[in-house]
């Protein structure tokens, strides 16, 4: 079960996805309460688990920007495999436009690092945005 769930490029299915996985291979009695044990005692998986609200919420979309690299939004994906040094990749997005700039990095950069790729290889190209939308707190 670990190798269907833990590797680095199976990306920690969900329950019903690891028991699917699992399937086109193996098959034993109480495979399916096997995979919910599993997956319910792995801490990172229910420490990321979605909640789900049984009232849903009123969503507010963004307004769309009027021109190019007025608002732009910056991400991390990461961590990843290493290469080069590197484990993380700066996305940083257009939001008129939807044009993508992509930077290697490392997942424990800081603001100032953030700031510093943009201002040594995006702004150079584009210009300072009015907005920068961010999830993780960048």
């Amino acid at each position: 079960m670990k190798e269907n769930h833990d590797s680095v490029d199976i990306g920690h299915p969900g329950q019903h996805r690891m028991l699917e996985l699992l399937k086109r291979i193996y098959w034993w009695p109480g495979l399916k309460e096997d995979v919910k044990k599993y997956i319910q005692g792995y801490f990172k998986c229910q420490q990321n688990k979605v909640q789900h609200q049984r009232k849903a919420e009123e969503l507010h979309p963004l307004d769309i920007p009027q021109e190019l690299w007025q608002e732009i939004s910056i991400n991390i994906i990461g961590p990843l495999p290493t290469s080069n040094g590197m484990d993380a990749i700066v996305v940083i997005v257009d939001r008129f436009t939807k044009m993508i700039q992509l930077k290697a990095t490392m997942m424990n950069i800081l603001l100032e690092g953030i700031a510093k790729i943009y201002r040594d290889d995006i702004w150079k190209l584009h210009r300072i945005p009015r907005k920068i939308l961010s999830d993780r707190g960048l």
